[in-house]
């Protein structure tokens, strides 16, 4: 199975985000929730994750400060994000999950809009370089 299809979903799309917008090479999470830490070797399809960098998107801007984003790993879904500085908000191709929130340097807020439920995750890494 590919990304998304299997374990933790909401930690994959933090680990995304928290590369993506927060700038981090992430080596793990903090679950604030259940509380307990996330290890990157934890996730599915970690080594698709490990290998994580921007060759993995297409984007294009879609209208001033907005950025939209695909990514997909492996025979995962898509993963399909419009960002606007620190928020962002996306959806799983073929799926019903939709999300929103925001990344920090630290941390990753996201809203599973279709669970209705909040996830808040610490992210430990160090600072992508530019």
């Amino acid at each position: 199975m590919g990304l998304l299809l299997k374990g933790d979903t909401h930690a994959c799309i933090a680990y995304i985000v928290g590369q993506l917008i927060a700038g981090k090479n992430v080596t793990s999470m903090y679950d604030c929730a259940r509380s307990f830490e996330i290890g990157v070797s934890g996730l599915p399809d970690e080594s698709c994750l490990k290998s994580f960098h921007c060759f993995n998107w297409s984007y294009m801007t879609h209208s001033p400060g907005i950025f939209r984003y695909r990514f997909t790993c492996n025979a995962g879904r898509l993963i399909n994000l419009s960002v606007k500085g620190n928020t962002f908000i996306g959806y799983i191709q073929d799926s019903s999950l939709h999300f929103m929130g925001k990344a920090r340097s630290e941390a990753v807020h996201l809203y599973d809009q279709n669970g209705a439920t909040h996830f808040n995750y610490r992210i430990f890494g160090n600072n992508l370089s530019n």
